[in-house]
């Protein structure tokens, strides 16, 4: 039996398989005639269609809570935000997030009711930018966006999302190096606020980067514009809104209003995930994802990488077991066959993928799993047609390992 599982010819051919996945990676083409065809398949994932499928239905698992609030500001007014703040902070908020850059002086007025709010309501925090958000290097330079003027009576968090090429939002980083110190995330640091011991267990896990959950847009939240809160609602009535809440301030208009561009994001809820046309998450939406996922404790879950690798090598050895057995045996229809395991292969992996994901949040990377199925029955016909036939070395390599059996015993022979 074990002769044949370990078969020498199926070895070097799946190891063919991975250099050449390996050499494929190493020359990345970046033709400019094909980057519309590769930039959509950088784009997808098969979950994509599993958050796709939630868009508009929000996920409620059980302990689930939603104790954040949208405002939109419209263009910023530095004086509105101002006794924005002081009034979330007499109504209650739990925490309040302002997403929105004060770069330098403006109106001396309005930069000083500014200011002399966020030093009066404790638990503010404002948002920055990483200088450099390539992420090409392990710590960042310096941050921008605020004057010293604000932000040395409030927190900082920047919302910079991991950069990557394929320009659709599915990570984000807890905190960065930024010269010498340690800077969280906005959410991060709105947690450190609102809820430290959530804020502490997302640091514990250590992780560089986090999996987003999407389940939600803005509309499946609690939304008001700045100026509802600030001239049509008394005190009371915003603090029935607001209370023990995290407020996350920034520019998040109603459907059908505002610049459908300023601060919009691609993301896997996006359902032309095939093609992403336009935009589909304003960033203070993201960041509202990010806080619901860690104040539900509903984090995605990834396989080790060292386990996860030794999956794809033995779901890539087995297949080339499998077609390589067709090739031996059913050689005139090896074709046919192959294609058509392939074909089932691919729609039980998208299934299989899809449902843990949908169902346990656990997120497989089986990408070079299914590139490896792909070009199975292709490396077997080269080698076997090729590079075989033409290195007497290899072709001497025994099909099967031979598995020597121990010689009987002389009282052995002699009852037999």
């Amino acid at each position: 039996m074990i002769n044949r599982i370990i078969q020498p010819h199926s070895i070097i051919i799946t190891g063919l398989i991975f250099l050449f996945i390996w050499f494929l990676n190493l020359i990345r083409l970046n033709m400019h005639y094909i980057d519309p065809f590769n930039n959509g398949l950088k784009n997808y994932e098969i979950t994509d269609i599993v958050y796709a499928y939630l868009a508009g239905q929000p996920v409620e698992e059980e302990g689930a809570f939603l104790p954040i609030v949208l405002v939109h500001t419209g263009e910023p007014d530095r004086l509105a935000i101002g006794q924005l703040v002081n009034k979330l902070g007499e109504a209650g908020a739990g925490a309040i997030g302002v997403d929105v850059f004060f770069d330098g002086r403006k109106d001396a007025h309005a930069d000083s009711v500014l200011q002399q709010s966020l030093r009066q309501t404790p638990g503010v925090v404002l948002a920055c930018e990483l200088h450099d958000a390539t992420r090409s290097y392990e710590r960042f330079t310096e941050w921008v966006g605020v004057d010293t003027f604000f932000s040395n009576h409030a927190r900082l968090g920047y919302v910079n999302f991991p950069a990557n090429q394929t320009k659709v939002i599915r990570l984000f980083s807890p905190q960065e190096l930024v010269g010498e110190e340690t800077m969280p995330a906005f959410a991060t640091a709105l947690l450190q606020v609102y809820a430290p011991e959530k804020a502490e267990k997302l640091l514990q896990r250590k992780r560089p980067v986090e999996h987003i959950h999407f389940t939600r847009h803005r509309t499946d939240y609690i939304h008001h514009t700045q100026e509802n809160l600030l001239h049509n609602l008394s005190l009371e009535e915003v603090r029935s809104i607001v209370q023990d809440k995290i407020v996350l301030v920034g520019y998040i208009p109603m459907e059908g209003a505002g610049d459908p561009l300023k601060d919009r994001h691609y993301t896997p809820l996006n359902q032309s995930y095939g093609n992403k046309a336009i935009p589909d998450m304003y960033g203070l939406a993201i960041h509202a994802n990010v806080l619901t996922m860690v104040l539900n404790g509903h984090y995605i879950r990834e396989l080790p990488k060292w386990l996860n690798w030794i999956i794809l090598v033995v779901f890539c050895y087995l297949n080339v077991l499998l077609i390589h057995w067709v090739y031996d045996d059913f050689n005139e229809v090896f074709h046919g066959i192959t294609r058509g395991l392939q074909i089932v292969e691919f729609i039980l992996l998208f299934f299989l993928i899809s449902l843990l994901f949908y169902k346990f949040r656990l997120k497989l990377d089986f990408g070079i799993g299914i590139l490896a199925l792909l070009l199975a029955y292709d490396i077997i016909m080269i080698y076997e047609s090729l590079v075989r036939k033409r290195i007497p070395v290899i072709d001497r390599i025994p099909e099967e390992i031979p598995i020597r059996r121990k010689a009987p015993l002389p009282q052995q022979e002699e009852e037999e």
